[in-house]
């Protein structure tokens, strides 16, 4: 499944906000991150529909970090901020090369962001 995410990419001002790291933020740097990302995808969701949102819950228990209770548990504010800090990640690894092209022949990225045939940027959720 793949997420329209065009806005957050268009938006790039404030992905170091989502996705900033300690160097960038100072100590606070993950609470300020999370409470940006909280905030971010309640205003802007890009989870819109129950699929979206198990499509999510599937892309993050890959990362083996959370039990699957954990990720159950998760509220909507909670899976949407961790969706939009994931997809803010993506956005700040293509921007550190110098061109898209770049980006995409790559094999140390994770290759879930792209740029569709319509223009359109895209997260894929999958395996």
């Amino acid at each position: 499944m793949e997420l329209d995410v065009t806005h957050m990419v268009e938006d790039v001002d404030d992905m170091p906000m989502l996705s900033g790291s300690r160097a960038e933020l100072g100590n606070d740097a993950g609470r300020i991150t999370w409470n940006n990302s909280v905030s971010y995808g309640k205003d802007r969701p890009l989870l819109t529909s129950d699929d979206m949102r198990d499509a999510a819950r599937a892309h993050f228990r890959e990362y083996g970090a959370w039990t699957q209770e954990e990720i159950d548990a998760w509220s909507e504010a909670e899976l949407q901020g961790i969706m939009c800090q994931d997809v803010a990640a993506a956005i700040r690894e293509m921007e550190s090369f110098d061109t898209y092209e770049e980006y995409e022949a790559s094999d140390q990225v994770s290759s879930r962001l792209c740029r569709g045939d319509d223009g359109r940027w895209y997260f894929y959720l999958g395996i």
